[in-house]
């Protein structure tokens, strides 16, 4: 079904349609809140908390792209959730647990790598480049979910790229 016509029914009280959202898209938002917060555990509390939150205004949803939307509120509980650990750690992407790939859950070499890289970004680096070249947006879209202007996203984009790749490309990067 057409996340227009799950939105018109939940809307129109029929509550059930909440969870076909949820199996939907759960995957999407779990994965980029592990690539946002470097923590599976942590990543399974905001995908929930992001659910709970659309639930909680599903009445007043008006937005187009549902995906876009979800993961606007996952982005907004990372910045929380960074903010508030950077708040008592100076050190929050130094966890234990990394990331795992995409890809049936099982962790390879190259996704760990990756994920080490990309928790080395600046938040607001590592967020456009996740939503740009993960999960496919384009710089306008990314522009009007973060509120930042289409140069500042297009700038974020190319500087965590660049970023990635000297990371990616160091020597002393892989014996950390």
């Amino acid at each position: 079904m057409e996340d227009r016509e799950l939105i018109r029914r939940i809307q129109n009280g029929q509550k059930e349609y909440l969870n076909e959202i949820a199996v939907k898209y759960y995957d999407d938002i779990y994965y980029f809140c592990c690539y946002q917060t470097g923590s599976r555990q942590d990543a399974y509390d905001l995908a929930q908390d992001t659910f709970l939150r659309f639930i909680r205004y599903a009445e007043h949803y008006r937005y187009q792209n549902l995906k876009g939307y979800l993961l606007t509120i996952a982005m907004n509980l990372c910045r929380t959730y960074i903010r508030e650990k950077a708040s008592q750690t100076a050190d929050w992407s130094a966890t234990e647990e990394r990331l795992h790939a995409k890809a049936d859950g099982m962790q390879t070499e190259n996704s760990l790598i990756l994920a080490q890289a990309l928790n080395r970004l600046p938040e607001i680096q590592r967020e456009a480049v996740l939503l740009h070249h993960f999960y496919g947006y384009k710089n306008r879209e990314i522009a009007h979910m973060t509120g930042a202007s289409y140069a500042a996203v297009k700038s974020r984009v190319k500087q965590g790229l660049t970023k990635l790749y000297q990371l990616l490309n160091k020597e002393d990067f892989y014996e950390q």
